[in-house]
Formats: C-alpha cells, structure tokens, sequence
C-alpha cells in the first residue's frame, strides 16, 4: 500500500513557520509531529514542487516581514526627525543646515518608499497598514 500523498503547500507553510518560529511552534500550530516536519525537511531536496512552494512563500513571508518592518521603522524616524527638527532653537547656521539635512533625509525615504512599491501610505505608525 502507497503512503498518502503530502500536500506540498501544507508542508511548505509548516517549513516556513519553523524556520521563523522554531520547531516546536510550527508543529504545534500545523498539527503535526517533529518527525514529520523532518520528513518535510529532507523532501525539499528530492521534491520539486515542495521546493517551488517552500522558495515561494519564504519569498513572500521574507518580504512582507521586510516591508512591515521597514514601514515601522521609517514612521518612527519620521516622527522623532519632526520633533527634533521643531526643537532647535533659533535661525543659526548649524540649525538651518540640520533642517535642510531632514528634508533631504525625508526625501530620500519618498523616493525609497516609490521605488519599494509602498507609494502613499496611510499610516499611525502601528504596523499595520490603515
């Protein structure tokens, strides 16, 4: 008698959500054994289609976890530039040149922003996209 047939896609968002949350979580939270998450493991070297389905997903988590972290980190720089920038006392050399500084820096991260794909965001700065 054949063993039943593995759905890839399962196997490859159980090795996916081992691989950013450890053993123990991913099974658990799939249901399955720490052998079968090994199992799965060494399928990815003879299986091409669990490997298309793992490299597609880590792909696609990878960046997701990127651009949410990128969005927070980028909110909170923004906000504490702004408060600085209002801070600086008086019209001096030194506080102009900071202020253009900022506007440059705030720029930059526009321009980062559109070529990401971000484009306007909406945000309160919670990471998650209002």
């Amino acid at each position: 008698m054949a063993p039943p047939k593995r759905d890839n896609a399962r196997a490859a968002r159980a090795l996916v959500d081992a691989a950013l949350l450890g053993d123990a979580t991913a099974c658990a939270k799939h249901e399955i054994t720490t052998r079968t998450l090994q199992r799965y493991r060494a399928a990815l070297e003879t299986d091409e289609e669990l490997s298309a389905f793992y490299a597609q997903l880590s792909r696609a988590v990878t960046t997701q976890n990127w651009a949410t972290e990128l969005n927070i980190t980028l909110v909170t720089l923004v906000r504490k530039l702004g408060t600085m920038t209002r801070d600086l006392p008086g019209s001096t050399a030194e506080n102009i040149s900071a202020v253009t500084g900022a506007v440059k820096v705030l720029s930059e991260i526009a321009i980062t922003r559109e070529v990401l794909g971000a484009g306007e965001v909406d945000d309160a700065g919670d990471g998650d996209a209002d």
